[in-house]
């Protein structure tokens, strides 16, 4: 009833029509191709990094599953090495036929990942991933708040107190600074050697999918121990009417390398005038955190740390993740893997 297969140049079209019509109207890459071919169009092989489904008799796409292999952003990586995964949807009249299965099933068995993963897993599909054995949870949200500021409109208090830095934080000689992207392929070799689990990110990736996006307006820093660069952060400010933000989106290097950075998160915070910096990840010792002067913002808690600008809600947000690496094997999942961090209004990508 349903031919699999990945999706040509020449389904660019019909792949827009589907998510027009099945995932959500007027969805980013629906009014903006140009960020859809960005992210899921693969130059080389001239096609869509998207497995569909297509019912034989009218020849009409029922069901996507969209992936971001890690090559997309450095081709010097193989397709095979990592895959995120990405929109999912099959729509209503191949409800039955198990075409979501079929479709990860393609994907696993063609292009054959090493490793497999997705971040804001649903709870429907954490249960499928947990059938394969994949590993599952839920990253971390940490954040530090703006001690020069006592009044703030992104951050919600309620009857919480205005958290300090964490005791464990304390002031180093350490600097963050800059980085261009000479900088990341001159500097850093160090910290993306010291990389321990997946995904094993590269220089060039970073600079691909941060620094030359089409839209967004990101950062680099590195973080300087003397003359020695230990570490890599990228960031990207977000803002709602006159007040800002400052989102870390990825960390390169040892966790060990955040420690003793309280003074300069300060700076960079007065710098932007920013509310706060805040942190998705797991995989990054929480010590090393505490010791950054970051505080870890609880589920159950009365702060909130709005994490969506476009458009601007003031709530709390989860981000459940999966990973098919065995239990036991390290890895590091960020806010801005798979698809988490890319513009969602044409309005708000100039942030």
């Amino acid at each position: 009833m349903y031919e699999i297969r990945l999706a040509q140049e020449a389904d660019g079209e019909a792949l827009v029509r589907f998510i027009d019509q099945h995932w959500r109207k007027n969805h980013i890459f629906v009014t903006c191709r140009e960020l859809l071919d960005w992210q899921h169009f693969d130059q080389t092989r001239r096609r869509y990094n998207f497995v569909i489904g297509i019912e034989t008799k009218t020849q009409a796409i029922h069901g996507v599953l969209g992936f971001i292999p890690l090559s997309q952003f450095d081709q010097g990586i193989e397709i095979e090495r990592f895959c995120w995964l990405a929109i999912w949807k099959i729509q209503d009249a191949a409800q039955g036929q198990e075409l979501g299965r079929r479709l990860l099933s393609y994907l696993e068995d063609n292009i054959k990942p090493d490793i497999l993963s997705t971040v804001a897993a649903s709870a429907m599909t954490l249960r499928m991933y947990q059938a394969r054995g994949y590993q599952t949870g839920r990253l971390s949200h940490h954040f530090i708040l703006n001690p020069e500021k006592s009044d703030f409109h992104l951050v919600t208090m309620k009857n919480a107190n205005c958290p300090n830095a964490t005791a464990s934080a304390k002031n180093t000689g350490k600097k963050i600074e800059p980085a261009s992207e000479s900088d990341i392929i001159n500097e850093t070799a160090d910290c993306f050697l010291s990389q321990k689990g997946a995904p094993l990110k590269s220089p060039n990736y970073l600079i691909n999918r941060y620094l030359r996006h089409p839209f967004y307006r990101y950062q680099a820093y590195k973080i300087r121990e003397g003359l020695k660069t230990t570490g890599v952060i990228v960031t990207r400010v977000c803002s709602h009417e006159d007040s800002r933000a400052i989102r870390i989106v990825d960390f390169i290097g040892p966790s060990r390398a955040l420690r003793g950075l309280q003074n300069q998160w300060t700076l960079l915070l007065t710098s932007f005038d920013a509310e706060y910096i805040d942190f998705y990840s797991v995989g990054i010792d929480e010590g090393d955190l505490s010791a950054s002067g970051f505080n870890r913002r609880e589920e159950e808690g009365e702060l909130v740390i709005p994490s969506y600008f476009e458009p601007f809600s003031n709530e709390n947000v989860e981000i459940d993740y999966m990973i098919s690496t065995p239990p036991g094997q390290t890895y590091r999942i960020v806010k801005g893997d798979s698809d988490q961090d890319r513009p969602n209004l044409l309005g708000g990508a100039s942030s």
